[in-house]
């Protein structure tokens, strides 16, 4: 073998070596590159999972905050609500009231449903019963013209101009106010009974 023929076989071992080494350098530095890009892409997916979850903590912070606000506005609008109802009832049910006992049927409705419950609860002793102007003389004897509930005596009307509307029933020193005012001096019940009978009304 003559030297031409060395150097061509030993470029040959030089240029497949090389071949090989570049082989080699560029799978290692691909395999480097592929682990950095995995390790870049588990990285960026736990990022991006950190700020989904903090994002999604976020809104529904948010979502709790307005649905807190909602509901107490809702709350204040329903309770203002009630509050102006009841400011519209109240003189409402005065009138309403007055106007039942200026008629002659209510009137005598009022008193006598009052003169019986009266008789469940005062004293069988004398009665005296004190009552507005409107209650005039017949409806009184018709009053009385009744059963007696077994009464000591007949009772003892009174006209009482103080009396706006309704009676005051006295036995004894016991007391059944059913005057206009007597009626709703309990004004925390009463409103009480209105909000409740306002719920149990079917909608529109």
């Amino acid at each position: 073998m003559n030297l031409e023929e060395r150097e061509k076989g030993l470029l040959k071992l030089v240029e497949d070596y090389r071949e090989r080494e570049c082989k080699r350098i560029l799978d290692a530095a691909r395999g480097e590159a592929a682990e950095l890009l995995r390790q870049k892409y588990r990285s960026e997916r736990a990022q991006l999972h950190k700020r989904i979850v903090a994002e999604r903590s976020r809104a529904r912070s948010r979502i709790q905050a307005v649905r807190a606000e909602m509901a107490t506005r809702d709350r204040w609008t329903s309770e203002q609500l009630y509050l102006d109802l009841l400011r519209a009832a109240w003189p409402l049910l005065r009138s309403r009231l007055l106007e039942r006992w200026r008629h002659p049927d209510g009137r005598r409705q009022w008193a006598a449903s009052y003169l019986q419950q009266a008789f469940g609860a005062l004293p069988r002793a004398r009665w005296t019963v004190r009552h507005a102007p409107e209650l005039v003389a017949s409806e009184r004897l018709e009053l009385v013209a009744g059963p007696t509930w077994g009464l000591e005596e007949t009772p003892r009307f009174q006209t009482d101009g103080d009396i706006e509307a309704g009676l005051i029933i006295e036995s004894a020193g016991a007391v059944l106010d059913a005057s206009l005012e007597g009626l709703l001096k309990d004004r925390l019940r009463l409103e009480a009974r209105i909000l409740a009978l306002l719920q149990e009304a079917p909608g529109p």
